[in-house]
């Protein structure tokens, strides 16, 4: 079968003189293989690249991430210091502490206070000016 097949597609010698007339020739294919080397090595070179891109990008978020909890654990202190502060202004701002602080400078409270009422702007009350000693010695927390 294979010579019947041969036969069938081999150029008749008619084919063959056209050919030659017309200056064509029959040339054998050319077997020659790409070089494999060049192939591999620019595989390599690109898989080089990027295992060191990898590493380098692993380092630089591993920094990162030490970087992060550094700035949170910070951020947890001064988050605690923000809140023994607003403790600490919330104490000194206390009625108690600003009478103790007022009678330490050297003010006295007034025993008989005046009351203004400002819908109508009248004065509830006489007012009384306070004397040192005479009603109130010391303010207690």
């Amino acid at each position: 079968m294979s010579t019947s097949f041969a036969r069938a597609f081999a150029p008749s010698p008619s084919r063959i003189d056209d050919a030659k007339a017309a200056g064509l020739r029959l040339v054998r294919p050319v077997r020659s293989r790409a070089r494999k080397a060049p192939f591999v090595v620019v595989v390599m070179t690109i898989l080089s690249i990027g295992l060191v891109g990898l590493i380098l990008m692993s380092t630089v978020l591993q920094a990162q991430s030490f970087e992060a909890a550094r700035l949170d654990q910070r951020a947890a202190q001064l988050r605690t210091q923000q809140q023994a502060l607003g403790r600490e202004v919330e104490r000194m701002q206390s009625p108690a502490n600003v009478a103790a602080k007022a009678v330490q400078l050297g003010m006295v409270p007034n025993a008989n206070p005046a009351f203004l009422r400002l819908s109508d702007n009248k004065v509830l009350g006489k007012a009384e000016p306070a004397v040192a000693g005479s009603n109130i010695g010391s303010v207690t927390r």
